[in-house]
């Protein structure tokens, strides 16, 4: 049945399609598919609410509509015509300045049309099933605009939502939900892998970080260099370590840390480590050629500052 349901639809810009004269919005004059032909449904998008006035008739002269009573007088903001009857059909919005945009719906195929023959033209039932076919049209409005709602990043995404695309461990910790839904299916393919986490740290802390693996230090030669390097990649050894800037926040990293587990493999151990700025001297630390360590200066009590002070 949705098939064969006509539509006009209003342009953007409102006077394409209507002009406004004294308040008061009058719609062009639609023509329907023939004579007689009963109009379906008005649905009207307004900021307030208006009186609509809608005439019909089946005089080809253009100006014959606008000499006629309206068929049907309501404040509301979606009529059903059933019952408006007519080749042409124009309407009127008062006030005109509340009215935004517009349909007008009109059955190519009448839904009694699919009943028997004897029960056919029975204006009592045409309504009654004209209620039910517009119910219908609302129930297929919102099936054409399921696939919008399985956006993350749309205006009405599915409230569960985060479990089709299993990121149900990640919702309601402080993250950016709305980024992590987007980016949900790629992380999960991409986890327990380097890029997978270089992807989690951007979206959740908002910049990138170096990752180190224990296999790039675990084989040095020197036990201190293993020993630093346990140091400063976490405790227990870490396996894998992400290291921040030290301008990192440390609730976002908190907040990281808080899921890391989920992308790591399993009984690998890991460490979030922001570098803090200065670094100490050991051994192997020398000096630049051209540098000279000076005394510091001399305390101004040490000594006067001229022949004349003496300190008793």
């Amino acid at each position: 049945m949705e098939q064969a349901i006509r539509r006009y639809r209003s342009d953007r810009e409102l006077t394409r399609c209507g002009q406004l004269q004294n308040g008061i919005y009058c719609s062009r004059r639609y023509r329907g598919l023939r004579a007689g032909m009963e109009w379906m449904r008005l649905s009207l998008t307004v900021s307030e609410p208006v009186l609509v006035k809608v005439y019909a008739t089946d005089e080809e002269s253009a100006g014959a509509i606008d000499r006629l009573e309206p068929v049907l007088e309501r404040t509301a903001s979606d009529l059903i015509l059933y019952g408006v009857q007519g080749l042409f059909l124009r309407f009127t919005v008062e006030p005109g300045a509340a009215l935004q945009a517009y349909e007008l719906a009109f059955p190519g195929l009448s839904i009694d049309s699919l009943l028997p023959s004897v029960m056919q033209g029975d204006g009592t039932l045409r309504k009654l099933l004209g209620v039910y076919q517009s119910l219908y049209m609302d129930l297929n409005r919102e099936l054409s605009a399921f696939p919008e709602r399985l956006d993350p990043l749309g205006p009405d995404p599915l409230p569960e939502l985060h479990r089709w695309l299993g990121a149900s461990s990640w919702m309601g910790m402080g993250l950016p939900d709305q980024a992590l839904l987007a980016a949900a299916a790629e992380l999960n393919r991409l986890r327990g892998t380097k890029k997978g986490l270089l992807l989690l740290a951007e979206l959740v802390t908002g910049q990138g970080c170096e990752i180190v693996e224990r296999f790039q230090w675990d084989n040095l030669q020197s036990a201190q260099e293993r020993d630093d390097c346990a140091r400063l990649y976490g405790p227990g050894r870490a396996g894998v370590t992400l290291l921040f800037p030290s301008d990192a926040s440390k609730q976002a990293l908190s907040r990281l840390n808080a899921v890391l587990h989920d992308f790591i493999p399993l009984g690998v151990p890991y460490a979030v480590v922001r570098l803090e700025e200065g670094a100490e001297l050991d051994g192997h630390s020398c000096l630049d050629s051209d540098v000279r360590i000076t005394d510091p200066p001399s305390a101004e009590l040490d000594g006067p500052e001229d022949g004349d002070l003496v300190l008793e």
